[in-house]
């Protein structure tokens, strides 16, 4: 297995478990997490530590590359708007989103859709030789 290959499989990996405990926190708090592929909420900030305490059952790792999983996408990222509501666990909303996090999820929207389109064109290339 080439290096490259061995990249991916430790990265597919991580990502399965990343999804995988989103999946408890989707069942656990329903309110507040949404399933792959709905809309999002822009979460409380500080988050991690009151699912930290609300279950502990599920390792500090994991459920912190389940809320990087979460909150890297570009559904989530779109959420982050500023003055929108960001919910607790129960899904009340209970502050709003600044403005330098609006501005923030923003440029990492436009990072995403650049990579994606390098990634794009190079296998374009790859393909046309």
């Amino acid at each position: 297995m080439s290096v490259r290959e061995n990249r991916k499989a430790k990265w597919r990996k991580r990502k399965s478990e990343a999804e995988a405990t989103r999946s408890i926190l989707v069942q656990l708090f329903p309110r507040c997490f949404r399933d792959k592929g709905q809309p999002k909420q822009p979460l409380k900030t500080g988050i991690y530590h009151d699912i930290r305490a609300a279950a502990p059952q599920i390792p500090a790792r994991k459920l912190g590359a389940a809320l990087h999983d979460y909150t890297s996408g570009r559904s989530y990222l779109r959420a982050m708007t500023i003055g929108a509501s960001r919910v607790d666990l129960e899904g009340w909303p209970v502050e709003t989103v600044a403005i330098e996090h609006a501005k923030a999820a923003r440029e990492q929207i436009e990072h995403i859709e650049s990579q994606t389109y390098k990634r794009r064109a190079s296998h374009a290339q790859d393909r046309a030789a």
